[in-house]
């Protein structure tokens, strides 16, 4: 008789690492205790939500009526916000669900049944019997067990003091009405029992059966796709966490720099400046504390949603592995609260995301140690650069579906302009800077995206259309045949080179792309290099005041100055090959054109006055703005990210740039 297997094939735990992890308070990191859900479906153990909603309202105002959820930051309001912050934990309901789970994995001692059935309980067992489902001590294996059981594979479990699984599957009942919760609202997207339904829901539209719905859900692809998109979720978040610590490096080095280099100088002075040393030590340790602490909240943050997220897709494996459409549809929606989150999560990060350094300056009269030079150890700084979010971190939702709303507005009319400004062209830079060139005054004019003037530059003819070289440098089309490129740094705007191109017509559009430029004359196209050999491309028969390139693709697109029905509206340069992809209707006599990085295309309508979103190939056209919304003769559009500037050539609004947001 066999009595195969070892201690090890017992299950320590009656839960999988899946369920555990689903138990588990986000916050104490325990099995949750008193589970309260918060209506973003996330729960927490009724004692740490409570701590948490006190901390985190502590020393804001006595008024507050709401607290963000600790995974997913979420909003949320307690059912009576007149009472107590204290008690606001006791008012969210219990989650049945997990208390489902807790009761399904009650422990069982390992102790001999028949022992305990002869009124001798406590008696330790020796084996687990896979047949009987029931633990032996040794002397009722060998008189009881091994008579009736020759070949069981039993397992030993002498000197265990483990656990058997015991899982009960039970159907959820309605708090309200005790009956199966078997019926899903698809209207107003809750589950219900069948006198939920027939009572709240019976003039809704869709309802069906939980498994119905589960099954909807599966046959549409919905769960699978909702499963790729928090994969994608937990991929971009990973990305940033991995970002966030390799900044948290480099300020680590830079603090680690700091200390070296006031060594360095501490070499050179008397003990007299031991005092001095501390002072700008600890300054230098609280920049860094400060900065690793702003880091360290960001990633925790991005952790905790991940976190969250892997609990709901494993979760969600599991409810469909069982066939369980209850849970399967709650982690669903779980899913896209989390969706949202990420969403939110993604547009506070990108408003302060930035390039954080340390330094340590020091006066070089320090270094010769002047005697008429003051005691001094030097100083800490902290230079901060606005930055992009890296490739990969981006919305879920795609810009050609987002809505649009104005976010500013400023005039770019200096003091020192003789004319109103013709803004011809613009450049929305990645550092929240806008640089803009006008026509009527020679200038090229840098802004910050609030309208903060900051630096202007003659230059020697009317510039048109504008492009981004780099992310501080710019090209500008001069219509004396040249090509201005200018830097941007910080405040400032510097000449950085001219490039005289060898053809005589001068040029209105321009874009960069492949380490050469492409400009637009009145009737052609040309490919110019740095040292400004031209070479033509393409012909066409309007003027093209504005071109611009789609990096991932290389399509050049460029604008028609006409409105004559029929004509072609915006083009299409691709392989020396023009191609309409619109033409004059609801567009007419366009002028600005700009490509985001999903590559729709840009374009402002000079007659029609409106500014049109359109994919690459033309196929989907959108109004984003008309003249409701103020657009009045649109002349530039710069994109950048989710937000884009727009300038007017009419006489109301010629001096305005307004600056818009896709959201």
């Amino acid at each position: 008789m066999a009595e195969g297997g070892t201690s090890n094939d017992v299950p320590d735990s009656p839960r999988t690492p899946k369920e555990a992890r689903l138990l588990d308070c986000s916050i104490c990191l325990e099995q949750l205790h008193e589970p309260k859900s918060l209506p973003c479906l996330h729960s927490f153990c009724q004692e740490c939500l409570s701590t948490f909603i006190t901390k985190d309202l502590s020393g804001k105002m006595a008024s507050a009526t709401a607290f963000p959820c600790p995974v997913c930051r979420k909003l949320t309001q307690p059912v009576n916000p007149s009472e107590d912050k204290e008690k606001w934990a006791q008012q969210f309901p219990a989650n049945v669900i997990v208390k489902d789970l807790v009761k399904s994995t009650a422990l069982e001692q390992m102790y001999c049944k028949p022992c305990g059935k002869k009124g001798k309980p406590g008696i330790p067992a020796a084996i687990w019997c896979e047949i009987c489902k029931a633990f032996f001590c040794e002397k009722c294996k060998v008189d009881f067990h091994d008579w009736i059981h020759e070949d069981c594979e039993s397992v030993a479990v002498t000197g265990k003091t483990g656990i058997t699984p015991r899982q009960v599957t039970e159907q959820i009942r309605c708090e309200k009405h005790a009956k199966e919760v078997d019926y899903y609202c698809e209207d107003h997207q809750v589950l219900g029992c069948s006198r939920c339904i027939t009572i709240d829901h019976r003039r809704c539209d869709v309802v069906t059966t939980t498994q119905e719905y589960c099954d909807k859900l599966k046959t549409e692809s919905r769960l699978e796709d909702r499963k790729e998109s928090l994969q994608k979720t937990k991929e971009a978040i990973k990305l940033l966490v991995k970002t966030f610590g390799e900044k948290l490096q480099i300020l680590l080095e830079d603090q680690n720099s700091g200390f070296d280099s006031l060594t360095d100088l501490r070499k050179q002075v008397d003990l007299r400046l031991d005092a001095m040393q501390k002072d700008i030590t600890d300054k230098l340790v609280s920049s860094y504390k400060q900065e690793k602490e702003n880091l360290d909240l960001s990633i925790k943050k991005c952790e905790r949603l991940m976190s969250s997220i892997e609990n709901t897709v494993e979760s969600s494996e599991t409810a469909v592995q069982r066939n369980d459409s209850v849970n399967t549809i709650l982690m669903y929606q779980r899913g896209q609260a989390e969706m949202e989150s990420y969403q939110n999560l993604i547009t506070e990060i990108r408003k302060s995301f930035a390039s954080v350094r340390i330094k340590h300056v020091v006066d070089p009269s320090l270094v010769r140690l002047d005697k008429d030079s003051p005691l001094s150890l030097g100083n800490v700084i902290i230079e901060k650069k606005p930055e992009q979010l890296p490739k990969g971190i981006s919305t879920m939702r795609p810009l050609c579906e987002c809505d649009v709303m104005e976010v500013g507005k400023f005039s770019i009319k200096c003091p020192s302009d003789g004319r109103d400004c013709d803004a011809a062209g613009i450049v929305y830079l990645p550092d929240d800077h806008i640089v803009v060139g006008d026509c009527n005054n020679n200038k090229i004019k840098l802004f910050t995206a609030s309208g903060k003037g900051l630096d202007e530059m003659k230059v020697t003819g009317h510039p048109i259309d504008m492009c981004c070289v780099d992310d501080d440098t710019i090209a500008a089309a001069i219509v004396n045949s040249e090509i201005h490129i200018i830097k941007a740094n910080h405040a400032n705007l510097t000449l950085s080179s001219k490039i005289k191109l060898s053809i005589e017509a001068g040029p209105y559009g321009i874009t960069y792309s492949n380490e050469a430029f492409t400009v637009s004359t009145p009737t052609d196209v040309y490919r110019v290099s740095k040292d400004g050999v031209s070479t033509k491309i393409a012909s066409y028969s309007n003027d093209c005041y504005h071109l611009t390139c789609d990096p991932r693709t290389g399509h050049i697109y460029g604008s028609q100055r006409t409105s004559e029905d029929g004509n072609v509206a915006v083009y299409r340069l691709s392989d020396s090959k023009l191609t309409s992809i619109s033409k004059v209707g609801l567009l007419k006599y366009v002028f600005g054109v700009d490509v985001d990085g999903d590559g729709n295309v840009y374009v402002c309508g000079w007659e029609s006055d409106n500014v049109v979103q359109m994919s690459g190939d033309g196929t989907n056209v959108r109004e984003l703005l008309t003249s409701l919304n103020g657009v009045d003769k649109p002349r530039a559009i710069s994109v950048c990210g989710n937000k884009f500037v727009v300038t007017n050539q009419s006489s109301q609004n010629r001096n305005d740039v307004r600056v818009f947001e896709l959201y």
